[in-house]
C-alpha cells in the first residue's frame, strides 16, 4: 500500500516503510504466538501483517479514520476469524487494559504523554519506536548530558534497553531525525502514589540543576546538599523526594 499521500504533517505522520525494521521489532517483543498485542497506530499496517504472520492476536488502536477503512478492507479475513480488531481511538483516550504486548512507532511530538500513559496499562514487554534524541532521554544515566526529569520518571516505573538505531531513510517521508528501538517492561513492585509525589519535587531538582541540592531543598544532611541532582541515581532522587512527601520540610520556593 502507498502511503505518502496520507502524509499528514499537522499530525507528524511518518510511516515506517522497511519491512526488515518492521521485522525486527515484532521478533524483539519476545512474546509467544497466540499472545495478544496492542499496537499503537498502525497506519498503513506493515507491523500489524507481521504481527498476526507471527501468531499474534492484535488490537490495534488508529485515530486517523482513512487508515481504520483500509485496514479493515486489508485484513478482512483476520477481523473475521477474530484474530485482529481495529478501534478507531485515540490511544491518549483508550481505555487501559491487560495486554500481553504493546508496540508502536510513536508520534514524536506526543511521545511523553504516551509512555507515560503505559502505566495504567497491564503488559510484559512493550516495544516502541522514538525519535533518537527522546530516546537517549529515556537511557540517560547521571552525569549524561541527555539525563532529564523524563530519564528520571521513566527508568523509575520501567526496565528500558535499546535495540537498534533506526535510520530516517526507512520512513516514508523521511523525517529530520533518526530513531530508536526501546523495549520496556514495568519494573516490579513499583509505588505508583510515590512516584507521582515525588515528580514535582523532581521537577523542581531539574529545573535548577547547576545549583546544589541544598539550595533547593531545605534540612538535606552535608553529603546530599552538597552536590548536584547529576550526582543521584532516579532511585536516589526517589529516596531524596521521600523526605518532603513523608511530613518533612518543602522544597524551597523562588530561591536565588
Amino acid at each position: 500500500m502507498k502511503q505518502d499521500h496520507k502524509y499528514t504533517r499537522r499530525y507528524g505522520q511518518v510511516f515506517l516503510s522497511d519491512k526488515n525494521i518492521a521485522s525486527l521489532e515484532v521478533r524483539a517483543l519476545d512474546l509467544p504466538a497466540g499472545s495478544h498485542i496492542l499496537e499503537i497506530g498502525p497506519g498503513g499496517g506493515i507491523i500489524t501483517g507481521i504481527l498476526l504472520d507471527s501468531g499474534y492476536r492484535v488490537t490495534a488502536v488508529e485515530s486517523d479514520h482513512r487508515f481504520v477503512e483500509n485496514l479493515a478492507i486489508r485484513f478482512r479475513n483476520e477481523i473475521q476469524e477474530g484474530r485482529l480488531r481495529v478501534v478507531k481511538d485515540d490511544f491518549l483516550e483508550f481505555e487501559p487494559g491487560e495486554y500481553d504486548g504493546i508496540m508502536g512507532n510513536v508520534p514524536y511530538q506526543i511521545s511523553s504523554p504516551i509512555l507515560f500513559r503505559f502505566e495504567s496499562f497491564g503488559f510484559r514487554a512493550a516495544v516502541l519506536m522514538f525519535q533518537e534524541e527522546f530516546a537517549q532521554r529515556l537511557l540517560a544515566g547521571p552525569g549524561e548530558k541527555s539525563y532529564s526529569r523524563i530519564s528520571v520518571n521513566a527508568q523509575l516505573r520501567y526496565v528500558i534497553k535499546s535495540v537498534r538505531n533506526v535510520s530516517r531513510t526507512c520512513f516514508t517521508p523521511a523525517p529530520k531525525v533518526n530513531s530508536r528501538i526501546i523495549r520496556i517492561t514495568h519494573r516490579p513492585d513499583i509505588n505508583l502514589v510515590d512516584l507521582r509525589k515525588a515528580d514535582p519535587i523532581i521537577r523542581d531538582i531539574f529545573s535548577k540543576r547547576r545549583k546544589k541540592l541544598s539550595s533547593i531543598l531545605e534540612g538535606l544532611p552535608d553529603e546530599i546538599g552538597e552536590k548536584r541532582v547529576d550526582d543521584f541515581t532516579p532511585t536516589e532522587l526517589l529516596d531524596i523526594a521521600r523526605r518532603y512527601f513523608n511530613g518533612r520540610p518543602s522544597p524551597s520556593q523562588d530561591l536565588p
